[in-house]
């Protein structure tokens, strides 16, 4: 990790010696841009660039289809990544193909830094990673599987502003 001038660096990799091997790291930040102890993240706005999402089965497993952002609740084309109360913003870029964004809907009572208590939405996480569940969707998916002596190379780069 690096951290210089308001960025934040992170860069992930993985060299698998004699087999070849799945590999999809993915970084679990939690985020909250009003501050660990500003209560949940429910008056950030997000913008996710994309213009399809991986539908998933009732045991959250993705179907190995697409299905198009447009209209549903996972539309965030339109709307600008910032905190309306602190005036930061956070924007994000990666060098892999997917973003699982978790509002942080499951934490529940969750000792924190300082001690502060984070409860449901809390914090959320912008998980870039490969598609979950790819080497089960060959046709439809990037292989996230890595040969012996090829590496896997994951960058994510953070980088934070205050109006």
């Amino acid at each position: 990790m690096i951290l210089k001038h308001n960025i934040l660096a992170i860069r992930m990799s993985a060299t698998p010696l004699t087999k070849a091997t799945p590999v999809n790291l993915a970084y679990h930040g939690y985020w909250n841009l009003g501050g660990h102890d500003s209560g949940t993240i429910l008056n950030h706005t997000i913008h996710i660039i994309s213009h399809s999402y991986t539908p998933v089965d009732d045991q959250l497993i993705p179907t190995g289809q697409f299905a198009m952002v447009k209209g549903t609740p996972y539309d965030f084309t339109t709307r600008p990544r910032q905190d309306e109360a602190s005036g930061r913003k956070m924007e994000l870029w990666t060098n892999q193909p997917g973003v699982q964004f978790y509002t942080g809907n499951m934490l529940d009572s969750v000792k924190g830094k300082g001690g502060v208590t984070y409860n449901k939405y809390a914090g959320l996480c912008l998980e870039t990673q490969g598609f979950p569940d790819a080497v089960n969707h060959p046709n439809n998916f990037p292989s996230q599987v890595v040969e012996p002596g090829h590496t896997y190379v994951h960058v994510m780069v953070f980088r934070f502003t205050a109006a």
